[in-house]
């Protein structure tokens, strides 16, 4: 059987963090606005730059030294606090 090619109006995703944004928001609002300020949120405090307001650009490649007295692990923000 032949490899399936994508559907023509399907969506690109750049990879798979910007997938399971996209398609939780598709999921959760019904508001185009609503939907692409949420996506636009979480892709920037993931470290993606905006490029001409229709695709991402991914996120600097971290340095895993030097992140002094941190321990090499990234604080979350205070949205993803743990009760």
């Amino acid at each position: 059987m032949p490899p399936r090619k994508p559907e023509p109006d399907a969506p690109a995703y750049i990879d798979e963090h910007h997938q399971r944004i996209t398609e939780f928001a598709n999921d959760y609002f019904d508001d185009d606005d609503e939907r692409g300020e949420f996506v636009s949120t979480l892709m920037q405090r993931r470290g993606y730059k905006p490029v001409q307001h229709t695709s991402w650009e991914p996120p600097e490649p971290q340095d895993k030294g030097g992140q002094g007295g941190q321990g090499g692990q990234q604080r979350r923000s205070s949205f993803f606090k743990q009760a």
